[in-house]
């Protein structure tokens, strides 16, 4: 550490760390982008201040960085975080944070022998419109949460690897889908449900979802649908339905400002709250704890209940072959 400052490091050049992390982390305080790790070079813009190695291990040889970003393709999560902890890396991993169980356990335990952090990216844990949702559902307003609905998915217009390719995680659940098995998990886990059974359809491509319709029952008896796709235009939302009341958040895996509309009998409540910067926000969390010791944001048993749920849908959900041709077939990225 530098002062009271984290140096990061980050692998890969991925658009979510090029276009969404450093460029955000440049404001903070807390959190200083030290070195960047790709083959090609980065654009002059997307991190001038950074030194640039042309290979991850390199990154993770130098002595000034402290936590590592890992946004690489969801296959190699496991292998490159495991390589950083062990280089006494704090890592901080982009959703999921692996594709079985068994990477999850791994990551786990190279955090636990080499005495470093290890937390999950899912930035939208960190931004307004969960902290509220998860406030109105503690309250209590709704009563109990007995249905779920989730939504997350939008158009693959452009061709993507790590989408697209069954041995690099892809797949519409690992990329979207994940969000929506983690909203409910933290509903149920703050309700004292855990997940009993699922099922459920996924449309496939290439070897991989494009469009998938599941469902999860809890133990308490509460059952969650999800949907997610590649192959529709964009759509995101909650809608959580209790005993006494609704609550609907649009656009909830969006950093940016919007409004829940919580239902209680016929009068409907519409609640504003401002965007963040939340990609900085999870950074910045982690940062508090490496060097202050706060709790993070997002713990280890959460992540491990997320791969237990995405691992169980893809092992038990049927599967069928989509038909027509594929969005980015047929449309150049913009």
């Amino acid at each position: 550490m530098s002062g009271s400052c984290v140096r990061w490091g980050v692998l890969g050049n991925a658009m979510i760390a090029r276009d969404f992390m450093i460029p955000e982390l440049r404001g903070s305080e807390l959190c200083r982008v030290t070195a960047v790790a790709s083959r090609g070079a980065l654009p002059a813009e997307a991190a001038p201040e950074c030194r640039h190695y042309s290979s991850y291990e390199a990154l993770l040889e130098d002595a000034e960085i402290d936590a590592v970003y890992v946004p690489v393709p969801n296959a190699l999560h496991a292998q490159w975080a495991i390589r950083a902890m062990q280089h006494g890396k704090h890592v901080l991993c982009e959703k999921p944070m692996g594709c079985t169980t068994a990477d999850g356990d791994a990551m786990r335990r190279a955090a636990e022998e080499n005495g470093v952090l290890l937390m999950e990216a899912f930035m939208y844990r960190c931004g307004e419109k969960f902290r509220r949702m998860m406030q109105i559902v503690n309250s209590g307003v709704l009563g109990r949460i007995c249905s779920m609905q989730g939504t997350h998915g939008y158009p693959l217009t452009w061709k993507s690897p790590a989408r697209e390719d069954a041995e690099l995680g892809g797949g519409c659940l690992h990329d979207v889908g994940c969000y929506v098995v983690d909203c409910m998990n933290a509903v149920m886990t703050a309700q004292g449900e855990r997940l009993l059974q699922v099922g459920g359809s996924l449309g496939c491509r290439g070897g991989v979802d494009w469009n998938a319709a599941c469902w999860l029952r809890y133990d308490g008896g509460t059952l969650g649908t999800l949907h997610s796709w590649f192959n529709a235009q964009q759509e995101q939302r909650m809608v959580l339905v209790g005993e006494r009341g609704t609550l609907c958040v649009p656009m909830l895996f969006e950093p940016g400002e919007g409004e829940l509309l919580l239902t209680i009998g016929d009068q409907t409540e519409r609640i504003s709250v401002p965007g963040g910067a939340c990609y900085r926000l999870e950074a910045e969390a982690m940062s508090r704890a490496i060097l202050y010791g706060e709790p993070l944001p997002i713990g280890l048993s959460d992540t491990m209940r997320n791969l237990d749920a995405l691992e169980r849908l893809y092992a038990k959900a049927e599967r069928y072959e989509l038909t027509g041709t594929a969005l980015n077939e047929q449309t150049e990225k913009p």
